[in-house]
């Protein structure tokens, strides 16, 4: 050893009593862990209870507490506790995950406001009465469009039915079809006729399917790369080209 230099110090594990977490709000009244929320995702609710089955990733949330006005007057509204709300999340870890929302109910102090009760609301977590998540309904939308996967097939990976998945997915869809900008660097546009099925072509509301051919607008456009990503842009019911609609979108996105 050279004159003048102390060893350096050689780092151990000791093997302290307490065990380590990266929990600060364990123990502590009234506090969230802010690891937890940030893994979570949802801005505005915090994690208070996770539970994992065997095929199912169960997480509880709240809001944090806090003085609310009634929607209607404006009065700061006096508490009614909460009430637990079932919502099928985006599946993690390849776990179908349900969340269990504690949503605040309030009274309105204010004798002559019509707004007598009323809950919460998270606009950007679940659409009025809905059962998926708005990033559950988005997620679905993604594995059919990027990854090729069916409803039934999203579906059975959020632990749900195929109506359940529909029913979040087509009001999203629907919005989507009437934004135009969607064909916003559309260069290269594949149209694709075919068969979807082959029941009843009764309307939907009288039990039946609708027509059974079907027609897919598809974004051909190359990346910087010369890579394309096939991406649907439409469906449309029935034989579209026949009828000129699918003509009509290729030379507009050309």
């Amino acid at each position: 050893m050279i004159r003048g230099l102390l060893p350096l110090p050689i780092a151990k594990d000791l093997d302290v009593p307490e065990p380590t977490s990266c929990c600060r709000a364990l123990g502590t009244a009234g506090a969230y862990c802010h690891s937890c929320d940030l893994l979570l995702g949802l801005e505005g609710l915090h994690v208070t209870a996770v539970d994992r089955g065997e095929d199912l990733l169960t997480v509880t949330v709240e809001s944090t507490p806090g003085p609310v006005g009634c929607p209607a007057c404006g009065v700061v509204a006096e508490s009614l506790g909460r009430r637990t709300v079932r919502l099928v999340d985006a599946p993690c870890f390849t776990t179908p995950v349900v969340l269990l929302w504690r949503k605040r109910r309030y009274r309105c102090r204010e004798d002559a406001c019509a707004m007598v009760t009323f809950t919460e609301q998270e606009p950007d977590l679940v659409r009025p009465r809905g059962l998926l998540t708005t990033r559950a309904a988005r997620w679905a939308i993604t594995q059919i469009r990027r990854e090729h996967a069916s409803v039934q097939g999203t579906a059975r990976q959020l632990g749900v039915r195929w109506r359940t998945v529909w029913s979040a997915i087509k009001p999203i869809l629907a919005a989507a079809a009437e934004d135009e900008t969607r064909f916003a660097g559309v260069s290269t546009l594949g149209v694709d006729e075919h068969v979807w099925h082959h029941v009843s072509t009764k309307a939907p509301e009288e039990g039946g399917r609708g027509p059974k051919e079907l027609t897919g607008m598809v974004d051909l456009t190359a990346d910087e790369n010369g890579q394309d990503a096939p991406m649907v842009c439409q469906a449309l019911p029935g034989r579209a080209c026949a009828r000129g609609v699918g003509r009509g979108l290729g030379r507009r996105s050309a």
